[in-house]
């Protein structure tokens, strides 16, 4: 991570003159973020993930070119159903965004599509104001002192104590809840079991879906969701997903620390693509500061 945070850095110098970078069309890959990049002089994507703590490599993409890569130890990923044990590689070439570089400590991680090679996790996004054009397919830097973000605010919004996580609440028929706010999760909404009991939704005959999270799968259930507040805005009939019966899901616990004292929010689920879709998403994710606003036409 430290010799990533270095590289984007320059990355961030070289613009900071401008203080906003151009719009930059991305992709869409099953409702994840891609921006190309090349791995080992391979034309490949990279996810952005607010979601990930690590940036990570994609074992089916080193698997698929059969790169070798030095192996320094091992690392645990916690995953939304377990936690695995994974690789890390060390000096791997990568150029994106203009530069070239080796990224030091990626853990391998089953990313799916092997066209995907890396993972961006909160590192990147720390180091900028990130606006995501969603409707329109863009996204653009804005240095901290060119936008101070706290001024325009217009939903909860802030990093979880103890875990740095982005957590943001939404509103879910009438109830608030602290979720993690997770550009790499595809669904709408997922949520704890017992907190979808207090909806009365366990006493439905609802769809069942095997759900794959980063390092295995588990059986869901799906429902509707009436009304979902999101910031300034109302949605309705939200995707909700939450794990069948006999199924667990990680999400952001609450922290405590008995030597600090300092504790954070109950999180209760996850927000994700199918809310985020229809919005302009400016983040702060260094202090904790978002804006929600309806895009303009092009």
């Amino acid at each position: 991570m430290k010799h990533t945070l270095i590289l984007l850095c320059v990355f961030f110098h070289a613009f900071s003159f401008a203080a906003v970078t151009p719009w930059l069309d991305f992709t869409y890959k099953n409702g994840l973020i891609t921006i190309p990049v090349k791995v080992s002089d391979i034309d490949s994507y990279a996810v952005l993930d607010t979601g990930a703590g690590v940036n990570a490599i994609n074992e089916n993409f080193v698997t698929e070119h059969k790169l070798k890569y030095n192996h320094s130890g091992n690392i645990h990923i916690q995953g939304a159903f377990d936690t695995k044990r994974n690789k890390v590689y060390q000096k791997v070439p990568v150029s994106f965004f203009g530069i070239d570089t080796n990224l030091e400590g990626l853990p391998a991680l089953d990313l799916g599509d092997p066209s995907d090679s890396l993972l961006f996790g909160r590192g990147f996004f720390k180091l900028f104001n990130t606006q995501i054009d969603y409707p329109n397919r863009r996204i653009r830097l804005l240095t901290h002192d060119h936008l101070d973000l706290k001024k325009y605010e217009n939903i909860d919004f802030k990093i979880q104590k103890g875990y740095g996580q982005p957590i943001v609440k939404v509103e879910i028929e009438g109830d608030s809840a602290w979720m993690l706010l997770d550009t790499g999760f595809t669904g709408g909404i997922m949520i704890e079991r017992r907190y979808a009991d207090k909806f009365g939704w366990l006493d439905t005959d609802n769809q069942k879906v095997e759900f794959s999270g980063v390092n295995t799968s588990s059986e869901t259930e799906n429902v509707r969701a009436k009304e979902v507040k999101f910031g300034p805005f109302t949605l309705s009939n939200v995707r909700v997903t939450f794990p069948a019966k006999g199924n667990n899901v990680n999400l952001v616990s609450q922290y405590s620390s008995t030597d600090s004292h300092v504790k954070g929010v109950k999180v209760k689920g996850i927000v994700g693509y199918d809310v985020f879709k229809h919005f302009v998403m400016t983040m702060d994710m260094k202090d904790g500061h978002l804006h929600i606003s309806a895009p303009k036409s092009e």
